[in-house]
Parts: C-alpha cells; sequence; structure tokens
C-alpha cells in the first residue's frame, strides 16, 4: 500500500476525484494544498446495484 489523499477540489466547478501519492502538504493560503509533481490518478467507483456496496479505484493511466 501506498500513502495519499484524496484530492477535494472546486470553486463552482465540477472534476472527477483524484488521488495523490504522499502525505498532503500545505501550499499557499489560497492554493490549498500542495500536489505539483506527484503521481496522481483519477478514481474509479463501483457501486453493486443489489446491495449499494462501494469500491473506488485508483489504477495506473
Amino acid at each position: 500500500m501506498e500513502e495519499g489523499f484524496i484530492l477535494d477540489q472546486g470553486h463552482s466547478t465540477r472534476h472527477a476525484a483524484r488521488w495523490i501519492a504522499d502525505k498532503p502538504e500545505t501550499g499557499f493560503l489560497w492554493t490549498g494544498v500542495k500536489i505539483s509533481g506527484k503521481a496522481q490518478h483519477t478514481i474509479q467507483t463501483l457501486r453493486c446495484i443489489k446491495c449499494g456496496f462501494i469500491e473506488s479505484y485508483a489504477s495506473e493511466e
């Protein structure tokens, strides 16, 4: 397993969630966390149509 975090972004915008490698580091006050130079992967989420169970994956792109 590799440590990382899910990026929560947007000011009236919609984006697919992304998993960012490494620990979150605070950037400038108005930019939030630093993500430059870190591996990023779009998160794919699957839901069971019978029971509602959800699994999420951040696979290599």
